[in-house]
């Protein structure tokens, strides 16, 4: 089955990460990592009429109209569906408890219709699909459920009420759908099964619950046990639980009051996505949940990335949700390389995930990270701890050097496709290594080593004015020594051969890249290389807007002839922009990037990572926790100025 490319919903605990679509449908469930591994391959739920074979509806067919919302301040979502020709409406609420793996959907059931209706509830599961080989299901009898497991994941399927039929294999699917299971094999090496409830009769206008109980653990034991006790649980006194949870969570919080409902409700969930994509665990910070397993249209979202991350960071600092930064830097310190730097990404669980290059901008912004979170916290304690850290990581910055240029060596740039010296990665090298010197300052470390880090950052910063800043063009340039086409040897005439290792391999590399890209910004905002207000900056802000405002929809695009996903408009691009202009005072002009970015958000109020630049309709990624992160910083810098 091919999965699709959006998750419209997501809902978790920070160990459990579930992913639904529009149609109330389970897409993703990831467990016991919100990153890692992936179980469900499909999953799907109906109802049948008792007195009739192949009479089963699948909530997620066409016959169904549907609404779909969250419950006010939580991470509960409620999907009402409704088939008129069947004289039925069903209230789905999916949520996750905070204390167990366990994922319950709770179903009411109601006869719209003029006759009564004996009713069956279906389903249908197929998993476990990140490892798919050797996938096994069995059908436990003392516990009455469906158990996929492979290894040490364990994923059980029950009720509160008596299983009616069962099937395992044997194209289980079909069979639920002409609702007659047959249960004879009780255990084996299939990866699916269904499973059938006898609702019972429901006359004109009754209605009737049904609780389904989706368990994780790493034995049989352990999930058999978890099923048994959601078997006497109270579900309506376990969603009270959970949605008191999630409200005094958003308490905890800084609360924002704009006045602009729209504004305050995606800022509170923003905060609620933030912890979904928080790593109980670990602390790790989740991109985005997985939308590409195949690896067909993008390099996949579900890692953690230091470059987001320290974006992240920063938004939960202003939220005031410190104890979630705290974590992450305690992650950061165990996934630092031996050689002071970090790789390009990385699962939850701190191990490096598949990558394809070094970036070193992601060194130089976990540093300049550290030092945004001390700013906020004012805890000597912190630096302390991170200082080892730091030490290797502005080490490691101030070795990584172009002895030609005086730049960062070639590295890839942040949207990860090109390698080259870039503007943008120079200028995180110069803040993280600007952190540095502050951190040492502030800890009293030995003047050498203060020296010597200034004595680096300013060259850095020669080199971006003599490598990188064109007189003729009036701005910044993207990069130099640049390999543009990665499959062969340069288009240009004006290329270099460069050593690209240290075993003396050399490859052909573009002198300059003179295309306009918003990551330029980097060298104010955050950076500092530069102030806001310089004209440089001023004159490459002015060239950005010109060449990357999308038409009709608006928005900032990444850079030219982007063709990523058909080269959209990207939120978080375009509050980076709006960020600038806070900066120059340019209140109006910020807002209504702002604006702009308010209106991208789904229908459940998360923020993607792209919009169409057609129909200005939210696509690609959803949600991205970077998006989110930037409209939580603009949002705080705007309050801060009387915006608000």
């Amino acid at each position: 089955m091919t999965k699709t490319y959006f998750n419209d919903a997501i809902i978790g605990n920070s160990r459990m990460l579930v992913c639904l679509n529009q149609k109330g449908e389970l897409e993703r469930l990831f467990w016991p990592h919100i990153d890692y591994p992936q179980h469900v391959e499909r999953l799907v739920t109906g109802i049948f009429n008792i007195r009739y074979k192949n009479s089963t509806s699948w909530f997620g067919e066409d016959n169904w109209q549907r609404e779909q919302s969250y419950i006010d301040d939580t991470n509960i979502l409620k999907t009402r569906l409704k088939d008129s020709g069947r004289g039925l409406q069903v209230e789905q609420l999916d949520f996750v408890l905070q204390d167990r793996d366990v994922f319950i959907r709770q179903y009411e059931i109601e006869n719209i219709g003029n006759e009564e209706i004996e009713l069956g509830f279906v389903h249908y599961s197929a998993m476990i699909t990140t490892t798919p080989d050797l996938r096994s299901t069995l059908f436990d009898f003392s516990t009455d459920s469906l158990i996929h497991y492979k290894h040490d994941y364990y994923i059980s399927i029950t009720s509160d009420i008596e299983v009616f039929q069962f099937q395992l294999g044997n194209n289980a699917i079909d069979s639920a759908r002409y609702t007659e299971l047959t249960g004879y094999d009780s255990i084996g090496m299939m990866r699916d099964g269904a499973l059938s409830w006898k609702i019972g009769a429901l006359k004109p206008g009754e209605k009737k619950r049904f609780n389904m109980f989706i368990c994780a653990s790493s034995t049989l034991k352990e999930v058999k046990e978890l099923s048994r006790k959601c078997k006497t649980m109270n579900v309506s006194e376990q969603y009270e639980n959970t949605k008191k949870y999630w409200i005094n969570f958003l308490n905890s919080a800084k609360s924002v009051n704009t006045g602009n409902t729209a504004v305050d409700n995606l800022y509170k969930r923003s905060l609620l996505v933030f912890k979904l994509m928080s790593d109980e665990q670990t602390g790790g910070l989740l991109a985005s949940a997985e939308i590409d397993e195949g690896f067909s249209k993008c390099g996949r979202y579900a890692y953690c990335w230091g470059r987001d991350a320290a974006f992240i960071t920063s938004a939960l600092d202003v939220s005031g949700l410190t104890e979630a930064v705290d974590k992450f830097y305690d992650w950061v310190v165990n996934t630092q390389d031996d050689d002071g730097s970090w790789h390009q990404r990385y699962y939850m669980d701190g191990n490096l995930a598949p990558s394809w290059g070094m970036q070193v901008d992601e060194t130089g912004t976990l540093i300049w990270g550290i030092l945004k979170h001390y700013e906020i916290k004012s805890d000597k304690n912190f630096l302390t701890k991170m200082w080892n850290t730091v030490e290797k990581g502005v080490e490691f910055l101030v070795r990584f050097r172009d002895s030609e240029t005086g730049l960062p060596k070639p590295s890839y740039d942040l949207w990860e496709e090109r390698v080259g010296e870039h503007t943008y990665s120079c200028a995180a090298v110069y803040g993280g290594i600007r952190a540095g010197v502050k951190i040492a300052e502030i800890l009293n470390v030995s003047q050498e080593t203060i020296q010597k880090w200034n004595r680096v950052g300013e060259d850095i910063k020669k080199a971006i004015e003599t490598n990188l800043w064109k007189n003729e063009a009036n701005r910044f340039i993207r990069s130099v020594r640049t390999k543009l086409n990665p499959w062969g040897s340069e288009h240009s005439n004006r290329i270099a051969v460069i050593e690209v290792n240290p075993k003396g391999y050399r490859r052909d590399v573009t002198l300059e890249d003179w295309s306009i890209d918003v990551s330029l910004l980097g060298v104010a905002i955050p950076f500092e290389v530069f102030e806001a207000k310089d004209k440089r900056v001023a004159n490459t802000v002015e060239a950005i807007e010109n060449a990357l405002t999308a038409n009709p929809a608006g928005g900032i695009k990444r850079y030219e002839n982007d063709n990523y996903i058909g080269g959209n408009p990207w939120v978080l691009t375009t509050l980076w922009v709006a960020l600038y202009h806070i900066e120059t005072g340019n209140m109006e002009k910020a807002k209504s990037y702002f604006e702009w970015a308010v209106k991208s958000r789904t229908k459940l109020g998360l923020l993607p990572e792209q919009v169409n630049r057609e129909t200005g309709e939210p696509c690609w990624v959803i949600p991205l926790t970077w998006s989110h992160a930037m409209f939580v910083l603009v949002l705080d810098k705007l309050i801060g100025a009387g915006v608000f």
